[in-house]
């Protein structure tokens, strides 16, 4: 009875800090632009998600994007159309509660499992799958990609936390002494010893929103399953608001 009630309070606490942290923007319109950008719904039990799917070839080396906290589909879409000048398609979906369903972990990780499926049968003729993950998508990805058929080629995570347990302590939201009242959800550190896929760990000196420290403690964690780059940017979201060859240049060549 005791460990049902703790593994109750535990949940339960997960579910208040869900409601808390998780920021939904509502979209807007796409732009007018050349890029042959299609909209996709995705149906994942009793909601639907809502994905970009950009294509340059059926035969080109197509990214699968998990974007970050209170971000749209259009946020992406400079990065979408920046990939699609270098030969790159690319594939970005919002999270359950972004559309439709709840915002939560358990959510996440299922909405980035069958998200992929539509992704990987887009791509039956690519010749290289690569998983893109920012932020928040980075524990997700973390969390998921040995689930996904078939496997990613690379796997980059970039402006990554080690765990949710510890990001709450680092963003104040729950004090250190009380982490054992919240369940051990999206453990990076644990997860990056296991994954199956050769893995790219990114992250700026100069981010603000997440410290490096927990990108270095990730790669350290993996050992040789990983590799990791300080990346030359100014902020958190440089990757994808401003793409430009001075950053993806430095990502293209460390991935090879």
């Amino acid at each position: 009875f005791f460990i049902v009630a703790c593994t109750n309070t535990k949940l339960a606490n997960l579910q208040k800090i869900e409601s808390r942290i998780f920021k939904s923007i509502p979209e807007i319109q796409l732009p007018k632009d050349n890029v042959p950008s299609k909209r996709l719904e995705i149906p994942v039990g009793d909601r639907t998600l809502i994905a970009n799917w950009v294509s340059t070839d059926n035969r080109a080396p197509a990214f699968f994007i998990l974007h970050g906290n209170g971000e749209t589909l259009s946020d992406w879409r400079p990065l979408q159309s920046y990939l699609l000048e270098k030969g790159y398609s690319s594939f970005v979906f919002d999270y359950s509660g972004f559309s439709t369903g709840k915002m939560t972990a358990s959510n996440f990780n299922q909405d980035a499992i069958e998200a992929y499926k539509t992704f990987a049968t887009l791509t039956e003729n690519t010749n290289q799958r690569i998983t893109f993950a920012h932020s928040l998508g980075t524990s997700i990805s973390l969390e998921v990609t040995n689930k996904l058929k078939p496997l990613p080629n690379k796997v980059i995570i970039h402006g990554a936390f080690t765990s949710l347990r510890e990001i709450l302590v680092e963003k104040k939201i729950i004090e250190k002494e009380n982490v054992p009242d919240y369940p051990d959800t999206w453990n990076g550190l644990r997860s990056v010893k296991h994954i199956k896929a050769p893995l790219y760990i990114l992250h700026s000196q100069k981010d603000k929103a997440i410290p490096i420290y927990m990108s270095e403690s990730l790669a350290k964690s993996a050992g040789s399953k990983a590799k990791f780059m300080e990346i030359n940017t100014t902020g958190h979201n440089d990757v994808y608001e401003f793409p430009n060859d001075s950053t993806w240049n430095q990502i293209f060549s460390f991935i090879k």
